[in-house]
């Protein structure tokens, strides 16, 4: 049956809208049954309908945040400064909340928020209140010593991504999120990543820069971070299901990101394995799946309104589907035939799954967030690398130089070998430092609870509300990193400005905090860092080719000059847009060139 979310909104709000008239309209009849009374005018019987319901639920909103500034009071804490808009319901907040996200650099509309020299605000938008902050004592007591009354699953937000991250860990909390972090634990531990996935970097690198040298040598661009999504992509499903996907395979986008139209069809014997028209389809629905959702949580409850008819999700849900699949079922088909007897469960994480459980819902929900998790975050962390290190020659010279001294210009990094990179591990710090893959985050307060400021002023929480924090607003405050925070500096990671972060730190949140810790931490870092030392190994030179940008792509320095003084001010630096869905990306990719070393004296 075909989803209608929009309908879904209406059959819950109608009778909540209708009870109060019908039961006004019944005390009414009561009080003056006789004929010619007020009730036969259609007039006064269309009011108790139209008015009488929205101006009940109004008021009990009203009756609502009356009684959280009382409890405040009764506290003796202060609330949260309000921000709202000029219209009912903070409609225009809303409207330019939602156009920021179309046209603007990330994190402008929740910077200029907050641009009156608060560090945590309340937004009221259509009578309901979010409290947003990038006060990290606040948001180390969301994320950790007051962890159980801050969910991440709750109704509201369960409804807006159910759709496509279903009931996975990113959904989940109590019990059923400690058996998707029990069940991945094992999987990120240092000896599998020792064990198992430097083959598989090296493997996939490999082929990658195969396919790389051939557009460089016939002097043609790439999209790179297309080109880092396909790595990771293949390597996450190689380390988690036991065979690749093998993305990297396919031909590369053309300038202006343009599909290739003769493209080699897919080979139905390969199970799992992506070719031709159906990689570019399951990338793009995978993409855009997460658009869809991040707008949900940006409208709040009216985003079913957007898809009346119909759930827009659906149509790439069923393109991601028609991969996983077929991956899926084999996997079972396989447990199936030996009975579970001969069946290493610690082979990979799918398999591992299914000896825990053959409900298909759980497990195809929980290799889309794994999917998540390990393609995404990683491919914008080596895309943003790559972009920071084109526009500061002097890191890039700096990094090779460490490379070089390190392990020399053809040897295969090992795990002990990137431990003892420390310029590595500080130009990706910086890098995550700038450009978190996850800008933003949100948590739901079950419970009221009190927030401590570092100056000791106490402000009130209500439950069931909403609390969003910004990462990356947290990560560029000057207040916090000092007057240097928007420069791009990885010594800041080697000097004495590094007690920043030692002394407090939850001011650097790349991979959130507390007992819901990303647990690919170490996995993601050796695998940015094994693709950077081979890339670096291959190519001598990056150069941006912003004339292969799609259009529309490039930065916006005309209108971003127009808005208000705000705290991030990278803007004019920018070579590349970056924008957020559930994570960060570059609009329309990083289009670049890369030279080789010459001949013997590189990695060839």
């Amino acid at each position: 049956m075909r989803r209608a979310p929009g309908l879904e909104l209406l059959a819950r709000l109608i009778p909540k809208l209708c009870l109060v008239p019908i039961l006004l309209y019944l005390a009414l009849k009561l009080w003056a049954p006789s004929r010619g009374s007020v009730l036969d005018n259609g007039w006064i019987k269309t009011a108790l309908l139209v008015v009488f319901g929205p101006l009940s639920m109004y008021l009990r909103r009203k009756w609502y945040f009356s009684v959280n500034t009382y409890r405040a009071y009764r506290l003796s804490v202060k609330e949260i400064p309000l921000v709202e808009g000029k219209w009912p319901g903070s409609i225009d907040l809303l409207y330019k909340l939602m156009k920021a996200f179309e046209t603007e650099y990330v994190g402008d509309a929740f910077e200029e928020l907050v641009m009156n020299g608060w560090d945590t605000i309340r937004v009221r938008v259509l009578w309901e209140e979010n409290i947003l902050t990038f006060e990290p004592q606040y948001v180390k007591q969301i994320l950790a010593t007051n962890f159980p009354n801050y969910e991440k699953g709750n109704e509201e937000f369960g409804e807006a991504t159910g759709s496509v991250l279903g009931s996975g860990v990113f959904n989940a909390d109590g019990d059923l999120w400690k058996f998707h972090r029990t069940l991945a634990r094992p999987f990120f531990s240092r000896e599998r990543i020792i064990d198992h996935s430097f083959s598989i970097f090296e493997r996939h690198s490999t082929t990658t820069f195969v396919k790389m040298k051939e557009r460089f040598d016939a002097g043609a661009p790439i999209d790179f971070q297309d080109v880092m999504a396909r790595f990771t992509l293949d390597s996450a499903t190689e380390f988690l299901f036991g065979r690749s996907v093998e993305s990297t395979s396919d031909v590369f986008l053309e300038p202006g990101g343009i599909v290739p139209v003769s493209i080699p069809t897919s080979t139905p014997e390969k199970v799992g394995v992506l070719h031709g028209p159906s990689a570019y389809k399951f990338v793009k629905a995978f993409v855009q799946s997460q658009i869809i959702i991040s707008l949900r949580i940006r409208m709040g409850k009216i985003w079913k309104l957007t898809e009346f008819w119909g759930d827009k999700s659906l149509p790439h849900m069923r393109d991601i589907h028609e991969f996983l699949d077929p991956i899926l079922e084999d996997a079972l088909e396989r447990v199936g035939n030996k009975g579970g007897e001969g069946i290493d469960e610690d082979t990979n994480f799918l398999m591992h799954m299914i000896t825990q459980t053959k409900d298909r819902k759980i497990i195809r929900d929980s290799i889309m967030n794994m999917l998540i998790a390990g393609r995404d975050t990683t491919a914008c962390l080596l895309t943003f690398v790559i972009y920071m290190l084109s526009q500061h020659p002097h890191v890039l010279e700096k990094l090779k130089e460490e490379i070089n001294r390190t392990i020399g210009h053809q040897k295969i990094p090992t795990f002990d070998d990137i431990r003892l990179m420390k310029y590595l591990r500080a130009v990706l710090n910086e890098t995550l430092r700038l450009f978190p893959p996850v800008p933003f985050d949100l948590r739901y307060a079950i419970e009221e609870d009190i927030l401590t400021s570092p100056d000791g002023t106490r402000y009130y929480v209500p439950p069931n509300t909403t609390v969003s924090y910004g990462i990356v607003t947290m990560h560029r405050a000057k207040s916090l990193w000092g007057d240097d925070a928007l420069e791009f500096d990885p010594e800041r990671w080697l000097d004495d400005r590094l007690r920043r972060v030692t002394e407090n730190p939850f001011i650097f949140l790349p991979f959130n905090a507390g007992p819901r810790i990303c647990l690919g931490q170490q996995f993601a870092y050796n695998e940015a860092s094994f693709m950077i030392i081979r890339l670096l190994q291959t190519f001598s030179t990056i150069q941006l080719t912003p004339e292969a940008q799609p259009n529309g792509s490039l930065p916006r320095y005309d209108h971003w000059a127009q808005r208000p003084a705000i705290l991030n001010r990278r803007h004019i630096k920018e070579k590349i847009w970056p924008r957020s869905h559930v994570t960060l990306y570059a609009e329309g990719g990083l289009w670049l060139k890369m030279g080789s070393y010459e001949e013997g004296s590189g990695d060839e």
